[in-house]
């Protein structure tokens, strides 16, 4: 009885949004679209921009996305994602429930760098997926033109930090988490920098070498000259993921112990600023961590560093071809344990590392 009535209550709530926003009409194909830029960078990969006037746009923070133009919902800048690939445009959820969202008139080019659940708090997400939206944009237009940019959140530490190295005022900041309806003169988006192929899993993996290049150029006095002297291990107790305990070390406490014995710090990334972390790997002697999103910072490592990664055997290779792209001196450490039979598991899985092996790992030549 109480579903019952939570679902009309939903309808109710649906249709009142309806009657204040108008129904979405239909769809606009993307090649019935003209206001589309393609620009090329030198991995021969092309991107689009798309430069959406009087529109609005709506998001659940999740899984869709949508730019609406005179109550039609826009193909190409608008996104919806189903069992983790970018789904077709007819499954985009404002088609069956409108934009139960009170609309908020912004005044002048808001520029969304929205990019589903991901970019909300995951660092690996934020800096491949949401960031390089950036250098997209600066191939056609002046950032300085930009009245607003609409983020996933902002929240974060290293979100705000990574925010203020790129100049983006905090006055020009737009959280989707309080700004899920907007209306503007002008929206602009970008496609997705790294899901060129809509296999997510196979696309990290294959990351583009220009956000690589984007990142190094960025941070090249950071890098450069530093003496290569940091033996650490990453610590991700402080990890914010809601599958934390699905992915972890089983004998973790004994494994930094051992660490600690051999000259290892241990270190949480979230007690560091952005550019301490930058720092930290680019002085990199030694990195020994768990997969997970704090090695995104393998970008910032010198070449030649001892990298560890630990892992089951069926998680990808999104690190270890990244380092192999920057010229490191990688070791895929592969423990003993189980895959999970979690959602989404080719990520996750608990493991046991065998001190013994890891020890030859680290005075491997």
């Amino acid at each position: 009885m109480r579903k019952k009535i939570q679902n009309i209550y939903k309808k109710l709530i649906y249709l009142i949004f309806i009657a204040l926003n108008g129904k979405i009409k239909g769809i606009l194909k993307l090649k019935d679209y003209k206001d589309v830029t393609e620009i090329s960078f030198k991995d021969n990969i092309n991107y689009r921009i798309y430069f959406c006037k009087n529109s609005r746009i709506y998001t659940d923070t999740i899984h869709d996305t949508a730019v609406i133009q005179d109550n039609f919902l826009i193909e190409g800048p608008s996104f919806q994602f189903r069992n983790n690939v970018m789904s077709k445009i007819e499954d985009n959820i404002v088609l069956k429930k409108g934009t139960p969202r009170f609309k908020k008139k912004i005044k002048g080019k808001v520029f969304s760098l929205l990019t589903g659940g991901g970019g909300n708090e995951n660092y690996f997400h934020w800096l491949f997926d949401v960031l390089p939206r950036l250098k997209i944009l600066q191939k056609k237009v002046d950032i300085a033109d930009i009245d607003y940019f609409l983020f996933p959140d902002t929240k974060l530490k290293f979100q705000k930090e990574s925010l203020d190295f790129f100049q983006i005022p905090v006055s020009k900041r737009l959280s989707s988490r309080h700004n899920r309806h907007i209306f503007a003169d002008e929206i602009i988006t970008v496609d997705h920098p790294c899901v060129i192929l809509n296999d997510p899993n196979r696309d990290n993996e294959n990351l583009p070498n220009w956000i690589i290049n984007f990142y190094r150029d960025s941070f090249i006095s950071n890098i450069n000259n530093k003496k290569k002297t940091k033996k650490f291990f990453i610590d991700r107790d402080d990890s914010r993921s809601n599958v934390k305990h699905l992915r972890s070390i089983v004998n973790e406490k004994e494994v930094k112990n051992f660490l600690s014995s051999k000259g290892f710090q241990i270190i949480q990334l979230s007690s560091l600023t952005f550019l301490d972390q930058i720092n930290l790997f680019s002085e990199a002697k030694i990195v020994i961590g768990l997969h997970g999103a704090g090695l995104s910072n393998l970008l910032f490592c010198q070449p030649k560093t001892k990298v560890i990664e630990i892992k089951l055997s069926h998680i990808g290779n999104m690190y270890k071809n990244l380092g192999n792209q920057l010229n490191l001196d990688y070791i895929n450490f592969i423990g003993k344990g189980e895959e999970t039979n979690q959602k989404f598991s080719n990520q996750l899985g608990n493991v046991f590392v065998d001190l013994n092996e890891l020890e030859k790992c680290i005075n491997s030549k």
